[in-house]
């Protein structure tokens, strides 16, 4: 959004709230909004934790039953703050669902992004099928973050033409090499980035890091959820403790210091839509395993900057594991080229803005609700 507004536009933006932000605050030169949703605010549940919505509703009663006191609550902060606006940018279902509705009922024009779990729920559950198929009905131009959430939307009913994956950014200033070669070690440190919740698949990490042959190798943990204990807990019973260092939830600025410190990122996940943290580990030069799920395979180049395997296929991942563990000189070079895919193919912030300022003028030049 940063990049957005330097080019011009005025940008407000609108979510519920979390435990550490309720309220309306300037970021970065851009007026944010997070509007309660429960009362008691102590008692809200939907948008707590690592996991976000998704997880939320999966795993808790009290979460479901915030879900439509929040989408309430949503439209009506969305219909009091929307008047100067041109343009609702939705970038989830839940906030897609509330930018039909703006669109239905004052006319703004809609875009719509699908980030991963909600295209999944569209696809296979019933309701949220419905209501998406409302929302593309209503979007002038959907944009999801891989080809595989556009074909579930053009399944669904979507126009291709209105379909357009744009390119998302990373911050190659950030994310960036180490200024000096990577440490010379017998040992070698692979680091995983993520939310500690099943779907990220990092109980298959410790179990396929628990072979012997992995003795010399380090795991970093970045990040923390609601599966983190049993996480901990299955580390323990396979004797990984002392070759394992659980940091929690870092700022970018500590992820990226991890990222140049390590040299292998891994990201198990069974489900995924465009992870940022693979382009940030690309720019970061460091070489990729993970999973040929979501827009991972969009992103990489499978067998130059990363090794893919099927989820949940722990074997495959102890093979791409040995690989790279074992090779020194693939490592660099995977890194060094993901580093040049990152750069060529135009994977920063500018380059994200670029595109969805031709998509904002695309749907600024259409009638709203044709």
């Amino acid at each position: 959004m940063v990049a957005i507004k330097k080019r011009g536009y005025a940008v407000t933006v609108l979510a519920p709230a979390t435990p550490e932000f309720h309220g309306r605050r300037t970021i970065d030169g851009i007026e944010t909004i997070r509007f309660g949703y429960f009362l008691p605010r102590s008692w809200e549940r939907l948008t707590e934790g690592a996991g976000g919505i998704p997880e939320n509703l999966a795993k808790s009663f009290s979460a479901k039953a915030q879900l439509f006191p929040m989408m309430g609550a949503f439209l009506l902060r969305a219909l009091s703050e929307i008047r100067p606006s041109d343009i609702v940018y939705a970038n989830w279902i839940g906030a897609g669902i509330v930018g039909a509705a703006i669109n239905l009922l004052k006319g703004n024009h809609l875009l719509v992004s699908f980030r991963g779990d909600d295209g999944y729920l569209a696809r296979d559950r019933v309701l949220w099928r419905t209501l998406t198929k409302w929302v593309i009905s209503r979007a002038e131009v959907i944009a999801p973050v891989s080809r595989e959430l556009m074909e579930i939307m053009v399944a669904l009913g979507a126009s291709p033409s209105k379909c357009y994956v744009p390119r998302f950014g990373v911050d190659t200033e950030i994310f960036r090499p180490p200024e000096k070669p990577r440490r010379k070690s017998k040992r070698v440190r692979v680091v995983f980035v993520g939310s500690l919740i099943p779907k990220k698949g990092l109980q298959d990490l410790l179990v396929a890091f628990s072979a012997k042959e992995f003795t010399q190798v380090d795991l970093v943990v970045v990040g923390d959820g609601f599966y983190g204990s049993e996480l901990k807990s299955l580390c323990k019973t396979l004797g990984l403790m002392d070759r394992t260092v659980w940091r929690g939830i870092l700022k970018p600025m500590e992820v990226a210091d991890a990222m140049r410190d390590s040299d292998i990122l891994c990201l198990p996940s069974h489900t995924e839509g465009t992870p940022n943290v693979v382009k940030e580990a690309m720019a970061s030069e460091l070489p990729v395993i993970a999973t040929r799920i979501g827009g991972i395979p969009d992103l990489v180049r499978e067998g130059s900057t990363a090794l893919l395997y099927e989820p949940g296929d722990i074997e495959s991942l102890r093979t791409c594991l040995r690989k790279l563990t074992t090779d020194p000189v693939l490592r660099e070079e995977y890194g060094r080229t993901g580093r040049e895919v990152v750069i060529r193919d135009g994977f920063s912030w500018d380059s994200t803005a670029e595109e969805f300022d031709r998509l904002f003028n695309r749907v600024m030049s259409r009638d709203p609700g044709s």
